[in-house]
């Protein structure tokens, strides 16, 4: 789907998932959106990188392919600059050769019976602030419809998800700080890495689209589906940044790949 800003990739040595991030600004190149070219960019990276690469050397393999595109389309000083024009995407990596999972920005995996994720500290403030301004205007009178036809609590934050893109890859800056892949150095230590116990018998790669991870991808659905009929603007025990905006399917695009161990 042309709109759709997530990206899998398996390859003999990889298997990963790319969640190309919500654009924060009007930046578009042959009509496609920053995350869409930021996922592509990555996908096309890890059909490339070495078998035998360790996490951080994954990570500078994928940077430093964003960091070329800016540099041959003179955009590296506009993105130094200006975190919300970077093309950015998180990823959640299997290596084959490491038994690792590395996962750089707030993808989801699972195995074994639990789900693990990277989530970003500032998206858990803003989603609640979110949460806690449509409560309040559906005590005023909003309906829920009319919201999901205009979200007033994500135009409320919206400025401040452009000002968080300051804290990605970002130096000296707290706890607020994450990492993703943008075309500028990843602080490896906020890249969750993650042995893959001898015992398990698949993994399952996903985007952050998936509320609830299950082991199976029509678990995972009928999850997702239950969780938007009950609560489809997302500000109530599930809460996000977005909700489910009238047209679509879902509150954000969603990836699910399961990989069989032999």
């Amino acid at each position: 789907m042309a709109t759709c800003e997530d990206g899998i990739v398996v390859t003999d040595n990889f298997a990963a998932v790319v969640d190309g991030s919500t654009s924060k600004s009007s930046f578009r190149m042959n009509g496609k959106t920053s995350g869409l070219m930021a996922m592509e960019l990555v996908c096309d990276a890890l059909r490339q990188l070495p078998p035998d690469c360790s996490a951080q050397e994954a990570v500078n393999f994928l940077t430093g392919r964003i960091r070329r595109f800016y540099e041959d389309h003179r955009l590296y000083e506009d993105a130094k600059r200006h975190g919300e024009h970077r093309l950015t995407a998180s990823a959640v990596i299997y290596s084959c050769q490491k038994h690792e999972i590395w996962m750089v920005g707030d993808c989801l995996c699972r195995f074994n019976g639990k789900t693990y994720g990277n989530p970003k500290p500032v998206d858990r403030l803003l989603a609640d602030i979110r949460s806690d301004i449509l409560h309040y205007l559906l005590r005023k009178g909003h309906s829920i419809a009319s919201l999901q036809e205009h979200d007033l609590g994500r135009e409320w934050i919206f400025p401040c998800l452009k000002d968080q893109c300051s804290f990605q890859n970002a130096e000296d800056i707290g706890q607020w700080g994450y990492a993703v892949l943008d075309g500028f150095p990843v602080d490896i230590s906020l890249v969750r890495i993650l042995p893959v116990p001898v015992n398990a018998e698949f993994l399952v790669l996903a985007s952050d689209g998936y509320p609830v991870l299950a082991d199976t991808l029509e678990e995972s659905e009928a999850l997702l589906a239950r969780q938007l009929a009950h609560d489809p603007l997302c500000i109530g025990s599930f809460r996000s940044t977005k909700g489910l905006m009238r047209g679509n399917v879902s509150f954000d695009d969603r990836s699910y790949l399961r990989v069989e161990m032999s």
